[in-house]
């Protein structure tokens, strides 16, 4: 599989893939988080605090509020108690349009080419430094793909496809769902790959998985 180098990051004018600078200053702050549902309170009292170039690998059973407290973080999901701050940043009132969420369901629109989706994503959210579209394709290892409709890609294909968003559309915090998920050896070192350059920009990233991961330098087991 054709794949580009992590040093292959750059601005998209030399027709290389993006790779923002991001402030040195952005940090993200847990207090008091409660997540709840139901009568039945799933954690509690849950405080953290994240800087640049921090990844944060969040792990736990099944069912002990992982995927919850990135949609809690991200907007998606009201706290029982407590909340999320972020700085470092022009605007730290709005905490979403500084954030990726990378869930589990792809966001994807299967009548589209991956070529297609590309182009409207990064035209709509980030048209003055979107990369090149072929150069997205060719780190996401869809070059083949690209003028297929959605529908047809593998699920392993899919989540390629959007990890080009983390690159495309480039934001400090990124929240990554269960990212190795349907990925093959070279997918999941994609991922790493992926977060390693980010982190190393000034990003930080929450990563939930049941999996080790590698590029955490951080670690918040729930339910422990």
């Amino acid at each position: 599989m054709e794949m580009v180098k992590t040093e292959y990051f750059s601005n998209a004018e030399g027709g290389r893939l993006y790779r923002p600078d991001l402030a040195e200053t952005v940090s993200l702050r847990a207090e008091n988080l409660a997540c709840a549902r139901g009568v039945r309170v799933i954690f509690s009292d849950l405080g953290f605090a994240l800087g640049a170039g921090e990844v944060l690998h969040v792990t736990g059973a099944n069912g002990a509020g992982k995927t919850s407290l990135l949609r809690m973080i991200c907007g998606l999901l009201a706290p029982a108690a407590g909340h999320v701050a972020i700085s470092g940043v022009h605007d730290g009132r709005d905490i979403a349009p500084h954030c990726h969420y990378l869930g589990h369901a792809d966001a994807l629109k299967p009548t589209l080419t991956p070529r297609e989706t590309i182009d409207y994503d990064t035209a709509l959210f980030a048209p003055a430094m979107a990369a090149n579209t072929d150069d997205l394709l060719t780190y996401a290892g869809l070059r083949r793909q690209a003028d297929q409709r959605v529908a047809t890609l593998s699920a392993g294909q899919k989540r390629r496809l959007t990890l080009t968003r983390l690159v495309g559309i480039p934001r400090p915090i990124w929240l990554m769902d269960e990212p190795y998920t349907a990925l093959d050896n070279a997918g999941r070192k994609l991922v790493d790959t992926l977060v390693r350059a980010h982190a190393d920009a000034g990003g930080l990233a929450i990563i939930a998985a049941h999996e080790e991961v590698g590029v955490a330098n951080r670690q918040l087991v729930l339910g422990a």
